[in-house]
């Protein structure tokens, strides 16, 4: 995997998460088919660029946008 697929893979989690809303890990690989490798490289890519907050709720981490994540 390269840098330009993980910045792609980034862009379609945001997009789901700018259209779903807050969604656990699992459901955004549920959603996305992306492998585990895949789906934690978009989101640390998302993550530093500060376009997603992470909540802990209960045994399920949470991923929604970051309210300065206007756009991708």
């Amino acid at each position: 995997m390269i840098k330009f697929d993980i910045g792609v893979n980034a862009g379609i989690i945001w997009h789901l998460l700018s259209e779903k809303g807050t969604l656990t890990i699992d459901a955004i690989g549920e959603l996305t088919g992306f492998e585990r490798q895949e789906l934690m490289l978009a989101l640390g890519w998302l993550s530093r660029e500060n376009k997603v907050d992470f909540s802990q709720h209960g045994e399920d981490l949470q991923v929604g946008l970051s309210n300065s994540s206007f756009y991708f």
